[in-house]
């Protein structure tokens, strides 16, 4: 396993969080999972500069796609190390990938233009065989983040603009119960009562992730540096901004695992992607 090359730590109180707004039903964004939490910042190995989404496994491991070729990454959350890699088809799959979930022993991933990939893990350094499925959405709408939704036995993928210039956007949900693959339904985003609370004239997610231990929906938004978490009926709990966003420069993946812990992947653009780790444990600042 190649080992991480820096780690921040960083011991974040309720008061520092900015435009936070307290949930009507026990969220987790505010006056929970990031209030007195301690944060775990991982520069990653420069080959993950442009991570694009992530996923968790049952068994709580992590992985992350890459944005332009279908590179799949397993990383280490605790101490940021690579663990290993491998690739949709040879030659690698190309192109603009948004989101990576995992779901009954295979991989999806999702296109801005709502093209699905399924395929089941390879070993490190391999190439994998892959089923690709044309959602349809991508005449609705830029697709812009994927995640797994194990209780409801279904796919959620979250559009960061609408084609037809509609402010409200949606989740839309791809059912894979029973070895039936489909769109199943969707939700509205409470756009404006998302503004208001972040105090923002735009909205435009950019990763998706379902609370393991609530069912909530989370969704981070990298241009405004936010965090937004709905009901599983589309009701507005919490929108808060990221704390200290020079530590949030583009995010784009999120997950949150078993142990209550939010996990978030930033861009590196011209410099090394981050993976955060909002988490009660108690860590020791490593060099």
């Amino acid at each position: 396993m190649i080992g991480a090359r820096g780690c921040f730590v960083l011991l974040l109180l309720a008061g520092a969080i900015g435009h936070t707004e307290e949930p009507t039903n026990g969220g987790l964004l505010s006056g929970g999972l990031l209030a007195d939490r301690t944060l775990q910042q991982w520069k990653l190995p420069s080959k993950l500069r442009e991570i694009s989404g992530l996923a968790l496994t049952p068994g709580g491991r992590l992985f992350a796609v890459d944005d332009e070729k279908a590179v799949i990454y397993e990383i280490d959350y605790v101490d940021g190390g690579l663990v290993k890699s491998f690739k949709l088809g040879k030659p690698v799959l190309k192109g603009d990938f948004e989101g990576i979930a995992y779901f009954d022993e295979h991989f999806f991933l999702v296109t801005s233009n709502g093209i699905l990939y399924k395929f089941a893990e390879g070993r490190d350094g391999g190439r994998v065989e892959y089923e690709e499925i044309d959602t349809g959405l991508g005449e609705q709408c830029e697709i812009e983040g994927l995640a797994q939704d194990i209780e409801g036995s279904r796919l959620l993928l979250v559009c960061k603009e609408m084609h037809d210039g509609d402010e409200d956007l949606a989740v839309f949900f791809w059912g894979l119960s029973d070895g039936h693959a489909g769109i199943d339904g969707q939700t509205t985003l409470p756009v404006v009562d998302i503004l208001a609370k972040l105090g923002t004239k735009n909205l435009h997610p950019s990763g998706i992730a379902v609370n393991p231990l609530s069912g909530s929906i989370v969704m981070v938004a990298a241009r405004q540096h936010a965090l937004i978490e709905m009901d599983r009926d589309g009701n507005l709990i919490s929108a808060i901004i990221l704390p200290d966003t020079n530590r949030h420069k583009q995010s784009e993946g999120i997950e949150i695992s078993a142990a209550d812990e939010l996990i978030i992947s930033d861009e590196g653009g011209k410099s090394r992607a981050r993976l955060s780790v909002y988490s009660s444990r108690e860590l020791k600042e490593q060099n």
